[in-house]
């Protein structure tokens, strides 16, 4: 927020890639959350612009979609969903990170600043070197890693008649079950930062199944029955897709939460 600062820091410099805000809803009041993360966001472009740099690469949120922290619950018009799907956030959350993308189109637009952002869906930690650095920095300064995966990921889950079947990862009410290796996020920024031929985009990025242990296709009938199905969806098949991301960043999730770790300890509670 200190625009000086940061024009200076910027100074020398061939890219910008821009993750420092507040990284949910609740976690500051209403001003200050869109104040760091819109106004703090336009102080990024305007040091680049200062600086000379021309590519800002920008951590977005599934939020911005709407498909998170919602009030009200939002029907998706169509699955797999993508970039080109209404965004509609409930929340001051996804709003800020919404705001903050069209701001990125608009110093493409006005600058040639090339701006990529990234809708990063659930960050996870799910090996445990990673995780280990986790529990160093960070809000989850001070936990194990076993605190931070129980803390963070552990739920019970329960089959549609509330029958209790074993613990593992949260079928989470919101952002359709995405979910993203935190190495698969790495993966996204370096493609992004090296690419020079993108003007402005938006580019969903998780994983390429979900987090439920309940197939897709029974997903979507029991929470969203009569949505168009505009790709095939079978197994546990993300109903959010990377597709464009794939096609134009050459982006390929590597990991999943079924073969890591976390499943390995996780298997190991009994």
């Amino acid at each position: 927020m200190d625009s000086e600062s940061l024009k200076s820091a910027c100074g020398g410099h061939d890219a910008i890639i821009h993750l420092a805000g507040i990284p949910g809803p609740y976690r500051a009041s209403p001003d200050q959350l869109i104040n760091v993360n819109v106004v703090g966001t336009v102080n990024v472009l305007e040091a680049a612009l200062s600086s000379g740099i021309k590519k800002v690469i920008f951590a977005s949120s599934g939020a911005a979609s709407g498909f998170s922290f919602q009030r009200n619950q939002i029907v998706p018009k169509y699955l797999p969903l993508d970039e080109l799907h209404p965004s509609e956030p409930q929340d001051l959350y996804g709003l800020s990170k919404l705001l903050a993308e069209l701001a990125c189109k608009n110093y493409t637009d006005a600058y040639g600043i090339q701006t990529i952002c990234l809708r990063i869906n659930h960050n996870w930690y799910l090996d445990r070197s990673g995780a280990e650095v986790a529990v160093q920095c960070g809000w989850a300064n001070g936990m194990s890693v076993q605190e931070l995966w129980e803390q963070r990921y552990l739920k019970i889950i329960t089959d549609p008649d509330g029958e209790w079947l074993r613990p593992g990862p949260p079928r989470p009410k919101d952002l359709l079950w995405a979910v993203t290796d935190v190495r698969d996020a790495v993966q996204a920024f370096r493609l992004a930062l090296y690419n020079s031929v993108l003007d402005h985009e938006i580019f969903a990025i998780n994983g390429d199944d979900t987090c439920s242990e309940i197939k897709s296709s029974h997903l979507v009938d029991r929470h969203f029955a009569g949505v168009e199905l505009v790709d095939t969806i079978s197994g546990y098949d993300s109903l959010v897709s990377h597709a464009k991301a794939t096609l134009l960043l050459g982006y390929q999730p590597q990991y999943s939460w079924r073969n890591s770790d976390f499943s390995t300890w996780m298997n190991g509670l009994g």
